[in-house]
């Protein structure tokens, strides 16, 4: 079981991940975030396998939260804007989809 997590500010976009992952039965989204600086309280006590992270975010960018993760997991960025993709790949990313 694929353990992840989804941080976006956007309520609908954790209702369609939810429902995505709903449809296969490896990936569990085991916690939704509406900013990254709650979900580094959950990662610090809680290891996850992915995470879905949206980049344009309040208070801390997702590009700028990826960075600060020492052992980041398998991330898939969440965004609305495609001039993002290239440094996010330089980022390690696994994957980047469009909402």
């Amino acid at each position: 079981m694929i353990k992840s997590i989804s941080i976006d500010d956007e309520p609908l976009a954790h209702k369609v991940i939810a429902n995505y992952c709903k449809e296969l039965d490896f990936v569990e989204v085991m916690a939704t975030f509406k900013n990254a600086e709650s979900a580094i309280d959950y990662l610090d006590r809680q290891p996850v396998d992915l995470i879905f992270l949206d980049i344009n975010m309040p208070l801390l960018k997702g590009l700028d939260f990826l960075r600060t993760l020492k052992h980041p997991p398998k991330v898939i960025i969440t965004s609305a804007y495609q001039e993002h993709a290239l440094e996010s790949f330089e980022l390690d990313v696994s994957d980047y989809l469009l909402k």
